[in-house]
């Protein structure tokens, strides 16, 4: 936005918050509390933490552990790094809230700026003891928890023998009990009675009785003791939840009944997307149907998994070197990108040029360290790179060679920074050259969407910048599982990751290597993924469905079936697939919509991006108001959450909620396979644009019982056309056998007559 552009878009939303107010229907009671009116929602939750212990936001246990709960109540989790001073007012001014999980005490000033923050309206969630002990600020310290609600005495009960349960409640237990033998902990004392105590521990030594309270929320934050909310198994390092996160962080940073930014459902369904990093593209295939023809692994899952599944999008992301002729590119390879780019469901991605394998070594990059490291003496570059990622490198690129300097003779590369390191690193060959390599053998009306960070998925900020520079949406990194290997919530990522002031999206799950090298290999280990996704979707709804895998699928039979299987369910699932880059858009759009609370559980949503689905928890006595709603097309109900769908033509989005279980007085989205935008209702029907992949599965709710004729048209002509019957529960379900890759318009009309 331009500095003219800027006063005119204050201007112009402010009118509409003052349209959207007189659109508010009289006061009345609530079931939740209610942000005030006409202000803005605050979602940021600010992360403090040390530098000197964490060196950066993503190696953070915040990161690791709170941010994906946080995220899915609707908070955006930035950094600040205590050792860079302490935030401006100016910084903090709408904020709702500071999270800090300290390894040792801060400076006294910085408990002296959160007793600030406390004064006006911020709260304050402390996790651990933050390091406190005699020596350290404790009565500073005490000042800033006093105002949450409670104190700690500086005392701290070792030996727990004599230590038991007083008082529990349902908050405690969410993924593991506690152990018999309770850890030590810290006396702690509530200091009024608006503080709810879920864990509180008698403890008895002689005629002596002392009680703590070890984990608290009050209406100013929360604190929760260390050993008394995330269990470490000692000897696997496996981590749970002892809280429940959710319930705990909710309490803490309030904001119930507000719209939360989903980027788990669109149209009503869960959302579904695939994408394929490149590795392994021109790995001559082991599957007996293949390996005499000598066809490389990309063209084996273009036959198998992509020309067979017109119906289910992908993201293919080429290594920009594997179809580059001067590292001797088999024509096959070029061959089969020519073919997997000219097919629709195909999105075209990059998946690097050199396929970096550590992205900071890049960030300040030194040539002749890189020779060094990729020289007969690997000492140096086994320091730097992890035996995990030089498992990567010998698994996935066996064919790459390097020429050595000094003999000219080629050599295997086991454990290279890079994939391909025969030129010196280039970030621009890196970002631009790789989508110019990949758009040559593209049709020319086609063009790159999405770049997939390579290797351990950390892409330093000028990378990153690099991408939405040229308007590319980036993804990877996360690893999100959940199973039985892995089992808790702690092993879910996050949306995105930061690195400096750009922003990183995670992918939706972890990819097959993750599943086939856990467990000391296995070739089916992608089947896995079917756990995640079931624990990922009850008893709530934590990330879409991502079926992430690589080229080298094509390599072998069982790792070439499980990504099969994964197809053949999203075929049979209510799931609305998608492009991968458009997820990464979705994903954008949580970070960029602004809520503004206009009374009477009514919302204004702005500046969303490609986001078109808000959600209500604890909403089962509640449904959407259509009447005094602006741009939403539907609701959906999934227990007693409230997933409602925007309308993509609406930049103003105005959600109106009222009293369930009216379904609506005028048509309205259920769920759909397909998106749609741009809903016009009728008296007696609508129409709507839509846009999808397969078949055009959708149910529509609100509408008058009668006899309808429902057409789908492309620019050209009629696609489909039928009649179909609205029975008294005012609902329409169809199965429109249509094309509707491009955008085509539906139709919804009365039979005359009939209604």
């Amino acid at each position: 936005m331009t500095t003219a552009e800027r006063p005119l878009r204050m201007v112009r939303s402010a009118f509409f918050i003052a349209f959207a107010l007189l659109l508010a229907l009289p006061a009345r009671a609530q079931p939740w509390p209610e942000e005030p009116l006409a202000e803005p929602v605050r979602r940021e939750i600010l992360a403090a933490y040390d530098s000197r212990e964490e060196a950066r936001p993503d190696q953070t246990r915040i990161h690791r552990f709170a941010e994906m709960t946080l995220n899915h109540l609707g908070f955006i989790v930035s950094y600040w790094d205590i050792n860079s001073g302490l935030p401006s007012a100016e910084r903090t001014a709408r904020i709702r809230g500071v999270i800090t999980w300290f390894r040792r005490a801060p400076p006294s000033l910085f408990y002296l700026w959160g007793l600030d923050q406390l004064a006006h309206g911020t709260r304050m969630v402390v996790l651990g003891d933050s390091g406190l002990s005699g020596n350290a600020p404790l009565a500073d310290a005490n000042r800033m928890f006093r105002e949450i609600g409670f104190g700690l005495s500086g005392a701290s009960i070792d030996i727990t023998y004599a230590t038991k349960v007083l008082y529990r409640d349902a908050l405690i237990g969410f993924e593991r009990e506690l152990d018999p033998v309770l850890p030590a902990f810290p006396i702690v004392g509530t200091l009024n009675p608006e503080v709810s105590s879920h864990l509180i521990l008698q403890h008895r030594d002689g005629d002596l009785i002392v009680t703590s309270s070890v984990v608290l929320t009050s209406n100013r934050g929360g604190y929760a003791a260390s050993g008394y909310f995330v269990y470490e198994e000692p000897a696997t390092g496996r981590t749970k939840w002892l809280i429940n996160p959710f319930a705990f962080f909710q309490k803490a940073f309030g904001g119930q009944g507000i719209p939360i930014p989903d980027v788990t459902t669109l149209s009503g369904r869960r959302l579904w997307f695939s994408h394929i990093d490149g590795d392994g593209w021109n790995n001559v295939s082991n599957i007996e149907e293949y390996h005499d023809k000598s066809v490389v692994a990309a063209g084996v899952v273009l036959r198998e998994l992509i020309a067979p599944y017109p119906d289910l999008p992908v993201a293919v992301g080429v290594i920009g070197a594997d179809i580059d002729e001067r590292y001797g590119t088999p024509e096959a390879g070029r061959q089969a990108a020519r073919e997997l780019f000219g097919l629709p469901q195909v999105e075209i991605a990059s998946h690097t040029y050199s396929h970096p394998y550590q992205w900071s070594f890049f960030e300040n990059y030194d040539r002749k360290l890189e020779e060094r490291l990729i020289g007969p003496d690997e000492s140096e570059w086994k320091a730097v790179l992890g035996d995990r990622l030089r498992r990567v490198a010998r698994r996935l690129f066996p064919g790459i060679v390097r020429k050595e300097a000094e003999t000219d003779t080629k050599v295997a590369g086991d454990d290279p920074p890079r994939a391909y390191s025969d030129f010196p690193f280039d970030l621009d060959q890196e970002i631009r050259g790789s989508i110019l390599a990949a758009e040559e053998l593209a049709p020319e009306d086609k063009h790159a969407t999405l770049y997939l960070w390579s290797g351990g998925a950390e892409p330093f900020e000028a990378a990153v910048a690099a991408t939405r520079r040229l308007g590319l949406r980036n993804l990877n990194g996360g690893d999100s599982r959940f199973d039985p290997d892995f089992p808790s919530i702690s092993y879910l990522s996050p949306i995105s990751r930061l690195a400096g002031a750009e922003r990183q999206i995670y992918a939706g799950d972890a990819n097959d290597y993750i599943f086939i090298t856990d467990g000391n290999g296995r070739d089916h280990g992608f089947l896995h993924l079917d756990e995640t996704v079931k624990r990922t979707e009850n008893p709530r709804r934590l990330k879409p469905i991502n079926v992430y895998y690589h080229m080298y699928a094509g390599e072998h039979p069982a790792q070439l079936a499980a990504v099969r299987h994964h197809l053949d369910a999203a075929r049979q699932g209510a799931v609305t697939p998608i492009a991968a880059s458009h997820y990464a858009a979705i994903a954008d759009g949580f970070f960029s919509t602004e809520i503004t609370a206009l009374g009477d559980l009514s919302w204004l949503v702005q500046h969303r991006g490609a986001l078109q689905t808000v959600r209500f928890d604890d909403a089962a006595s509640l449904a959407v108001d259509f009447t005094r709603s602006v741009g939403v097309i539907g609701q959906h109900r999934k227990d007693a959450t409230l997933y409602i769908a925007l309308d993509e033509a609406v930049e103003d989005v105005i959600v109106a909620l009222r009293n369930a279980p009216a379904e609506g007085s005028a048509p309205y989205l259920l769920e759909g396979r397909w998106t749609f935008r741009d809903l016009r209702r009728r008296a007696c029907g609508f129409s709507v644009m839509a846009k999808g992949f397969g078949t055009g599965q959708m149910t529509w709710g609100g509408l008058k019982p009668g006899l309808y004729r429902v057409s789908v048209r492309n620019s050209k002509e009629s696609l489909w056309d039928e009649e179909a019957e609205v029975g008294e529960d005012g609902r329409l379900a169809l199965t429109a056998d249509a094309d509707a890759i491009s955008p085509v318009d539906i139709d919804v009309t009365c039979i005359e007559g009939d209604n």
